[in-house]
């Protein structure tokens, strides 16, 4: 978005236009892994480039393992004054024999 009195980007904005169109080069990808994706891509009915975008879009909207882990630290500790996952099994299965008629 441009500033308003101003002929020349600001910063931000170049950023954004880098943003938007950076590409990735990857050297040295084995030729059966780039067969592969071609083949996946082929199979979805779509470019490489659209395939590898997907992929890729997919792969980061889920946390890393390392996130996912501090995430679930930063939860603290679990209350576990409560009854035991096989006294709850227990419980359980005593019920479903009560109403079993057993």
């Amino acid at each position: 978005m441009r500033q308003q009195g101003h002929g020349r980007k600001g910063l931000q904005e170049y950023q954004t236009d880098i943003v938007a169109w950076m590409d990735v080069l990857i050297r040295d990808l084995p030729d059966e892994l780039h067969a592969e994706l071609a083949r996946r891509a082929a199979a979805s009915d779509m470019s490489l480039r659209a395939y590898l975008r997907e992929v890729l879009s997919e792969h980061v909207a889920v946390p890393s393992m390392n996130e996912w882990l501090q995430r679930v630290r930063d939860l603290g500790p679990v209350n576990a004054d409560g009854p035991t996952g096989p006294e709850l099994v227990a419980a359980a299965r005593t019920e479903d024999d009560e109403l079993a008629g057993r």
